[in-house]
């Protein structure tokens, strides 16, 4: 997916979090028991303060974006991102209905 999304120059639309180094109950997808869920929220908790990584397409390793910051700060942005084209979205509904 990755890919896809740099070859048309789009890669800051794409972020993927995910950690390789699960193992154990933690790498399960069917382990929901109380402890494991913790563990989980912990794990999700590190990674968000991670800094933002991208597959590099040669190696296939994971490697850190310059610039980029970490994952919570760019989870933050895509937020607002998305936020401000609902309200642009709505305002030309709005505008829309409103010239009917």
């Amino acid at each position: 997916m990755s890919l896809i999304f740099k070859s048309i120059g789009c890669e800051h639309n794409y972020h993927r979090i995910q950690d390789d180094t699960l193992s154990g109950d933690t790498s399960s997808t069917d382990k929901a028991t109380q402890k494991n869920l913790e563990e989980l929220v912990k794990i999700g908790e590190r990674l968000l303060k991670k800094p933002v990584s991208r597959v590099n397409q040669d190696t296939g390793i994971f490697e850190a974006v310059e610039n980029e910051g970490t994952n919570e700060e760019a989870l933050v942005r895509f937020a607002k991102l998305l936020s401000e084209e609902r309200k642009l979205r709505w305002q030309r509904l709005q505008r829309s209905q409103d010239s009917n």
